[in-house]
């Protein structure tokens, strides 16, 4: 009666599933979970396109940070961190003031430099939530 038990094949499909779903659930959350992070970070990088082409123009800190909070506020989700930093500085020589007109060795004009950094906090569902950061620096001259 025992030998006829475990010849018997009903439900086997049914362990068998029971067996693989769970791992099968798990690599389709994490998936996803990961095609998120990527897609934050596309809209921190297209939030930063944005801001470098406003920098281009040294229209000052406070012009770029505005069409940052711009394309920020317009996407869903958690809103993004941005931080903008103008500076000037001399070819070989450093960091200068941008207060006065400098020039440097030679006669060159001082280069003005706008670093921008985008910081925006993912919520994962696998994932721990942790912050998804970039940067990029733009030379205006």
């Amino acid at each position: 009666m025992i030998a006829r038990f475990l010849k018997r094949q009903e439900g086997a499909a049914a362990v068998e599933f029971a067996l693989v779903a769970p791992l099968l659930i798990l690599s389709v959350l994490s998936m996803a979970d990961i095609g998120l992070a990527v897609h934050s970070l596309f809209r921190i990088d297209q939030s930063l396109r944005n801001g470098a082409e406003a920098a281009i123009r040294d229209p000052g800190r406070a012009r770029v940070l505005s069409v940052l909070g711009e394309v920020g506020a317009t996407e869903a989700g958690p809103v993004a961190e941005w931080s903008v930093d103008r500076r000037c500085e001399c070819p070989g020589a450093g960091e200068v003031s941008c207060r006065e007109p400098v020039t440097c060795a030679g006669g060159r004009p001082t280069s003005i430099v706008y670093d921008i950094g985008g910081t925006r906090l993912h919520e994962g569902i696998l994932m721990p939530d942790r912050p998804l950061s970039r940067t990029v620096s733009v030379q205006v001259r």
